[in-house]
């Protein structure tokens, strides 16, 4: 999937066009992705968390090693999306159980949706989410779900324009502190 943009300005006023494509990721693309989840969470959650919070949580989710077994995880999938060749943003998919007891077996969990602050508001996380969509219908699941920070409204209101609705919250550690995570839903 490729995305030309009208021409932008840039700070000196000069017009550019931004490409966009959203592939399958490669395992030798992870630690590119890496910088990008680091990047993302960061500067969408510092400013609520503590510098030690935020290291114990990345030292637990995105080293590495972690990383790259996921890639390996059964019924997950994992998307970029690039410009030229640079990681901009990325969706993971997963077959999770957690929210079994609520949605039934036939439920995919849309487990990370980051983009680049750089390329918010540019469309790329629709593409994400086109793409993230149509692997859940090709599946043929019946419902596709996520958890978000209660506290990050931005997300929210993204989800929301996509049909998701909140159905349950459950506990998220941000290294020692227990944060809420609203869970929500969209039939497919």
């Amino acid at each position: 999937m490729l995305l030309l943009y009208p021409a932008y300005l840039n700070r000196r006023g000069k017009a550019f066009f931004f490409m966009i494509r959203i592939e399958e990721a490669r395992f030798d693309q992870i630690p590119a992705m890496r910088q990008v989840a680091i990047s993302s969470y960061a500067d969408t959650f510092a400013s609520s968390n503590t510098p030690e919070n935020l290291k114990a949580f990345f030292d637990t989710a995105y080293t590495l090693p972690i990383l790259e077994q996921e890639f390996y995880e059964p019924h997950s999938k994992l998307y970029l999306a690039l410009d030229n060749d640079n990681v901009v943003g990325f969706v993971r998919l997963r077959k999770s159980n957690e929210a079994a007891s609520y949605l039934g077996e036939n439920a995919i969990e849309l487990h990370r949706l980051y983009l680049l602050t750089s390329v918010q508001g540019q469309s790329v996380g629709q593409l994400l989410m086109e793409k993230a969509l149509a692997y859940a219908m090709q599946g043929r699941f019946e419902w596709i779900w996520l958890g978000v920070w209660e506290k990050n409204f931005k997300a929210q209101r993204f989800y929301k324009r996509w049909g998701f609705e909140r159905f349950s919250e459950h506990t998220f550690w941000m290294g020692d502190d227990p944060q809420v995570d609203w869970l929500l839903k969209k039939k497919l």
